[in-house]
């Protein structure tokens, strides 16, 4: 198998057929330079369009990658929509409450997975960088702790102490991050710009 890494042709491939070996050692390589893959092709087709890779036949795999600054300054971004609908459902829960409807496991589920998301994306900014005050590092683990909670009131399908949490501790922090966006984009590009002008 052929592979090239942004228009790059690499090593990678050429010892051995297993594919998730390949992937492995480009992930690997790709963090040590603060990447990470955005895109795989397989023959000009994207990876997910082959239920099955016949490693034995000539393969060509492209492979695009996204640097830690673009994907944190595009994941900031996308928190800011994804907030706004998270506030926009957690409205229409205090609705179902208030006409005692019945809430819907599917946007209980869809909200788990953006509040999963959310804490992924703040585990990734205090690891990967400082910024310079420290209360975010504080906000991941009130946020776990808050994640925790919600995933018992999941499991015990008590939605109504579910949104309860929703309403008075997880929305103070989405609240509060977003007032703070544009501060850790600031906040990466300085880093960025710092890193640049040592080497």
């Amino acid at each position: 198998m052929e592979v090239y890494i942004d228009n790059q042709k690499t090593n990678f491939g050429r010892r051995t057929k297993d594919l998730e070996k390949i992937l492995k050692a480009i992930s690997k390589k790709l963090e040590k330079n603060n990447k990470v893959i955005e895109n795989i092709y397989i023959n000009g087709s994207s990876i997910e369009e082959f239920p099955f890779i016949d490693m034995d036949m000539k393969n060509v795999m492209e492979v695009t990658t996204k640097s830690y600054v673009d994907l944190s300054l595009e994941s900031l971004n996308l928190s800011r929509e994804y907030i706004e609908i998270f506030f926009e459902i957690n409205s229409g829960f205090q609705e179902n409450i208030i006409e005692k409807e019945e809430i819907s496991t599917i946007e209980i589920e869809e909200t788990d997975v953006f509040l999963n998301w959310f804490s992924d994306l703040l585990y990734f900014l205090i690891t990967n960088y400082s910024f310079t005050f420290p209360e975010l590092e504080e906000t991941f683990e009130t946020f776990k702790g808050e994640l925790a909670i919600l995933s018992e009131f999941k499991e015990k399908k008590d939605y109504i102490a579910y949104v309860s949490t929703l309403n008075y501790c997880v929305s103070d922090i989405l609240e509060t991050f977003i007032a703070n966006i544009d501060y850790y984009q600031n906040c990466i590009l300085n880093d960025e710009a710092q890193k640049k002008n040592l080497f």
